[in-house]
């Protein structure tokens, strides 16, 4: 249109922890653009005259970080088992409202995602065979979650009630936020309800970090080992090839997925409100927003 951009001519970002607080305040017209929109009000936000809900596809996966060198998540049989009774449609369905995609892999949905990879079913006598088969001695396991994440203590309560009836002893237990990362960074934990984003839309970034054991954070604090994953990463990186690359990182997503490397639990999206006069407005997947193409009309 000829106009010299940014359209706008500031930005001002006001930091709203309460979501209740966000919701009141697009709704009145107190902001223009509301982040976070709390998902079990999302609908409603739907309704509202003059808003508009955003939901757009996000690098970010929540799961369930696993300890792969604490008894008894040292067998793949028990880790497995505690993704066949992960009841996943109840999880999406009771904190996700729906938003979301239940995953099939460990990492987020970047640019070389698989959709060949099939998911673990919610299968819980598939999952008390596997604990038996383990020969599981009772031994607890303890969920950890960050005190004050009402969502996340809600994915580990439903986790927590078909792990139980697998025939496995979970305990949830609380720590803050700086607590919980600092003591698995520490690698002192078993099982977190957490997540981890990807501010590129590739894989080698995540891959070698998350499943990549002779790195620097141990497969992003899992201690996951495996010399076939390695050496296919170590491929991945060393070609151009986008058909190649697509195919070594496929087979990437099969084999960590299916090793019981973390319970997935959610590809999270944005989710967003804003005013129908702002135009252009956009969440990028890696989290940020282009602001240059926007502007109000009104």
């Amino acid at each position: 249109d000829g106009k010299p951009l940014p359209y706008v001519d500031k930005a001002i970002l006001k930091y709203v922890p309460e979501s209740n607080s966000r919701v009141l305040g697009l709704q009145n017209g107190d902001f223009d653009v509301a982040l976070a929109m709390p998902l079990n009000q999302a609908e409603s936000v739907k309704t509202m005259d003059g808003v508009v809900l955003e939901v757009t596809p996000s690098f970010r996966l929540d799961y369930v970080y696993l300890n792969h060198a604490k008894k008894p998540l040292d067998d793949k049989r028990i880790r497995l088992a505690l993704n066949y009774a992960a009841n996943r449609d109840a999880i999406m369905k009771a904190v996700y409202f729906g938003y979301g995609e239940i995953p099939n892999s460990y990492m987020p949905k970047v640019s070389f995602w698989s959709d060949k990879v099939e998911k673990i079913p919610f299968d819980i006598e598939k999952a008390k065979q596997l604990v038996q088969e383990a020969g599981y001695d009772g031994a607890p396991i303890q969920l950890m979650v960050d005190t004050g994440d009402a969502p996340f203590r809600a994915i580990a309560t439903i986790l927590q009630q078909g792990w139980k009836q697998a025939g496995l002893n979970v305990e949830i237990v609380e720590f803050d936020v700086g607590t919980a990362f600092s003591m698995t960074q520490k690698g002192d934990y078993q099982a977190y309800v957490s997540y981890i984003t990807s501010d590129i839309n590739d894989d080698d970034e995540l891959a070698s970090i998350q499943a990549d054991g002779t790195g620097a954070t141990l497969s992003f604090f899992s201690n996951y080992k495996s010399d076939e994953v390695t050496k296919l990463l170590a491929e991945a990186r060393q070609t151009s090839d986008k058909a190649k690359r697509a195919e070594l990182y496929g087979k990437v997503q099969g084999l960590v997925y299916n090793d019981g490397y973390s319970v997935p639990v959610n590809f999270r999206p944005y989710v967003n409100g804003h005013r129908d006069y702002v135009q252009n407005w956009k969440n990028l997947s890696t989290g940020w927003w282009w602001l240059r193409d926007v502007w109000l009309n009104k």
